[in-house]
């Protein structure tokens, strides 16, 4: 197998490349230093301003299903004590309507036995 075949001669370009790219870097890393000061300052400044828009993103959609909820909680709070009240009257009703059965057939003695 040759030293610089077809795949390593793509091998060994890839290294020529990167170790001239790490060379160079360290020849002007003051210089690269100080252009990319200003980028990464912004970078960053950008990502202080998106993280306190998620946040601010977050309550306000915790506040909508914190009131969403309690009007839910509420309605069911209302809909049990309609149940409730409606139950109370049925009940009401069908020991009425029992007690005057009852003494309507109280009063019919020996009608309709066989």
């Amino acid at each position: 197998m040759p030293l610089f075949d077809q795949n390593n001669q793509k091998l060994f370009l890839g290294f020529v490349v990167g170790a001239a790219a790490g060379a160079l870097a360290t020849k002007l890393s003051p210089q690269i230093r100080e252009a990319a000061k200003p980028a990464l300052k912004s970078a960053m400044k950008l990502a202080i301003l998106g993280a306190e828009a998620g946040r601010e993103m977050i309550a306000h959609a915790k506040e909508a299903l914190e009131d969403a909820s309690a009007e839910a909680a509420s309605e069911l709070r209302e809909s049990a004590v309609a149940t409730e009240t409606s139950v109370e009257k049925t009940a009401t009703a069908t020991t009425s309507a029992a007690a005057e059965f009852a003494a309507a057939m109280a009063g019919r003695k020996n009608v309709g036995s066989a």
